[in-house]
């Protein structure tokens, strides 16, 4: 174990000093020289104005517009939305640099050996049907089927769709010639076999539509009718295994990845066909959820690659059920969502065929914010003309308010539902508090939100903050009679803490390198952050002393914390006419003393 750990660190490390971050980020940015560094236009946020940077001497980028930065590793995740690992595995593999791999177990093994054989039958499958929807005589009538949903060949070919014969024996003989076992078939859920054993083709006589993970691998089928007398199950898909579970795919990513990216927004539609057909009308920028509920996991999937989605399901009671289930969802995972609804009880996919292009992105257009739609759907389902009915309505529609990014848009709401019931402003707040009090669910009610103001903050303690962790990272090590000044609670944010307890567990492991490594432990909050702190430009030969004067500050003010906690408690033991508050007025004073020592020995600056 502990030697593939150290061959793992020499792996990465060998892959980070063999990727030329210039080169690498070039592939996708314009970079113009000026002085040191390289600059140009950020690729993960618009803008006009180059405010991206990549300074080839530390190996790094850094975004002065959106924050984002890191080193080769980081950018290579952020451009192709993937992890840590596939990353290195990207660069690797750009390279030529071996990959480092643990021993198998025997399962692990047979597993993986299992999913390629099926991945590979599929493939195969995948074939087959699409040369007899294109190439055989009753293929005609499927391509004519496809043609009158406007449809064409351009869209058959990118989607591989395919026409599965009319008789049970054609599909599975066909791949037996090929070397396709029948236990592999029936893994793949590609024929079934009945109680006295005969084998059939499960999928007869219909349109296949082959699902393919984001990589582009054909996982799963699923076959729709060409004729509604043919059987009374309109689709039928793939049984559900470990590479093909339907909550954790979403049809056509692999095909609308690159619009998705472009257009930094991901339409969602309930099924295959909606997709295909928005595809084939120039909208290639839409998935479908596999007509199941918008899970989780799909929507961590489209919040790495898009900030937006918006749910297009249809106009009926089931399509705006799904809608108002899959807004907490995706809003959950931090995507901005919005909620769009064909007229006249259409689905998406009749109505652009019906309508067109122009008349379906008007509509995409004008789609209501998530939030915005869950409330005017419990207004316009509510009798708001009773006292009862307005307030089951607010009842129903608090806890959206939980998913508002800020108090000052929970604020906002507020008074707009307070205008539409004719409801007191006051009682409406009254009832929220009670909702996200700190004993309950939510976020902790603020009452003085109201009076709050936007304001950028500039404190010394988190310049010091910063500035101990670049240190740090430069490779100082803290003088002894200083040790204690730094520590997890002295930093002020999630990102610093978890920055400061990836250098101290690295440098106690001993594979602390340099900053950089530090990207591969953090989030993207903590890898902005890195970034920033990284890019600082203080001379190596003021360090050491930019270092105390930063530990002295921060003990500081941690010391002003200890003395306001002290104060606090001295004033209630005062008012109580508890003799406690002589003691702590005792320690009020002595911290008050140790700061007035330690700011006389910090150096001016």
């Amino acid at each position: 174990m502990g030697d593939l750990k150290e061959k793992y660190e020499s792996f990465k490390e060998q892959v980070r000093q063999a990727a030329d971050i210039v080169s690498v980020v070039s592939e996708t940015v314009d970079l113009k020289k000026k002085g040191r560094r390289f600059w140009g236009c950020c690729p993960f946020h618009s803008e006009k104005t180059p405010s991206f940077t990549v300074n080839p001497e530390k190996g790094f980028f850094h975004c002065f517009g959106c924050g984002a930065g890191g080193d080769v590793f980081p950018f290579v995740m952020k451009r192709d939305h993937v992890s840590f690992v596939e990353a290195e595995r990207i660069l690797a593999n750009k390279y030529g640099i071996p990959i480092p791999e643990p021993e198998k177990t025997a399962e692990e093994i047979r597993r993986e050996q299992e999913e390629k054989e099926i991945v590979g039958t599929n493939e195969l499958a995948a074939r087959f049907f699409h040369a007899c929807l294109t190439k055989t005589q009753y293929g005609k009538e499927g391509l004519t089927y496809l043609a009158s949903r406007g449809i064409g060949m351009d869209i058959v070919e990118s989607f591989e769709l395919g026409l599965a014969p009319p008789d049970a024996q054609t599909f599975h003989k066909a791949l037996e010639k090929r070397g396709i076992p029948e236990k592999t078939l029936l893994k793949a859920g590609l024929i079934g076999q009945s109680d006295s054993g005969r084998i059939y083709d499960k999928f007869r006589e219909r349109i296949m539509i082959p699902i393919k993970n984001p990589r582009g691998k054909v996982v799963g089928f699923t076959g729709r009718i060409l004729r509604k007398e043919a059987s009374p199950a309109k689709y039928m898909n793939t049984p559900e295994t470990s590479w093909f579970h339907k909550g954790r795919l979403l049809f056509g990513m692999d095909r609308a990845l690159p619009s998705i990216r472009k257009r930094r927004q991901a339409l969602i539609v309930e099924g295959h066909m909606d997709a295909i057909s928005l595809h084939a009308a120039g909208i290639t920028w839409a998935v479908a959820s596999m007509g199941t509920a918008f899970t989780e996991y799909q929507a961590k999937l489209l919040k790495r690659v898009t900030p937006e989605v918006i749910f297009c399901f249809d106009s009926d009671n089931a399509g705006r059920n799904a809608a108002m289930r899959s807004i907490p969802i995706a809003l959950a995972v931090g995507l901005e969502c919005r909620v769009m609804h064909v007229t006249d009880g259409k689905d998406p996919d009749e109505f652009i065929r019906k309508d067109g292009q122009e008349a379906f992105l008007s509509l995409l257009d004008q789609a209501k914010g998530g939030i915005d739609y869950e409330v005017d759907t419990v207004l316009s389902q509510s009798d708001v003309t009773t006292l009862s009915g307005k307030v089951g309505a607010v009842s129903e529609i608090l806890p959206f308010f939980k998913d508002c990014r800020s108090n000052v848009e929970v604020g906002e709401r507020i008074r707009d539902l307070s205008r539409r019931l004719v409801l007191d402003e006051g009682e409406i707040r009254s009832e929220y508090q009670k909702l996200v009090r700190p004993n309950g669910s939510g976020r902790p009610f603020n009452p003085e939100w109201l009076l709050q103001k936007k304001v950028a903050i500039k404190s010394p303690t988190q310049q010091a903050e910063r500035g101990v962790l670049y240190a740090l990272l430069m490779g100082l090590e803290i003088d002894p009679d200083q040790a204690g000044f730094a520590h997890t609670d002295a930093f002020s944010t999630a990102a610093r803490r978890a920055i400061f307890t990836s250098y101290c567990a690295r440098k106690g492991a001993g594979t602390f390198h340099d900053g950089r490594d530090l990207f591969e432990d953090v989030n993207e909050e903590g890898a902005a952050e890195l970034s920033t702190i990284l890019a600082s430009s203080i001379p190596q030969e003021t360090l050491p002393e930019v270092l105390r004067d930063c530990l002295f500050r921060l003990q500081t003010a941690t010391l002003e914390k200890e003395y306001e906690r002290h104060s606090e408690l001295a004033q209630r033991y005062e008012k109580e006419g508890n003799e406690k508050f002589l003691e702590e007025l005792q320690e009020c004073r002595r911290i008050r003393m140790e700061i007035r020592n330690l700011r006389s020995a910090v150096p001016t600056r």
